[in-house]
């Protein structure tokens, strides 16, 4: 006697494209500083697009490169992969990389893995742009 297969229905495709989903602009503030400002979701989907954007101006660019993650809405593992890797070659190249987070979405990743330790996270951007050199005074 054969068991009956299931008969799944076929996979369908995401109903949004990558770029619908993130949304990622990168701002020159002088003298010192990129800031990479994102919107959306960072997953599974969308995180190659946060690393392409990324991981070329951590490279010897500017001192520091600030990731602005006010505006996500979902962080996933994919995300703080990208961050990981980001980490080795900024240090290389004496850039300092900093996040700028105040929501569960993206706070909770951090702390749960402890790279909210490895980071340095500043709540708003303001207090990033002065930590970077970059405020009123720098």
């Amino acid at each position: 006697m054969t068991t009956p297969m299931a008969v799944y229905p076929p996979v369908q495709p995401h109903p949004y494209s990558a770029t619908q989903l993130l949304t990622i602009t990168a701002h020159p503030v002088p003298p010192a500083a990129t800031v990479l400002t994102v919107h959306g979701e960072v997953d599974m989907l969308t995180s190659t697009q946060m690393a392409d954007q990324l991981l070329p101006l951590v490279r010897d660019t500017v001192p520091h490169v600030i990731v602005d993650l006010t505006d996500v809405g979902f962080f996933g593992v994919a995300g703080l992969t990208v961050l990981v890797d980001a980490r080795e070659p900024a240090a290389t190249a004496g850039v300092t990389l900093c996040l700028v987070a105040s929501t569960r979405p993206v706070l909770m990743p951090l702390a749960i893995t402890g790279l909210d330790s490895v980071f340095h996270i500043s709540s708003d951007l303001t207090d990033a742009l002065v930590r970077a050199g970059c405020g009123p005074d720098g």
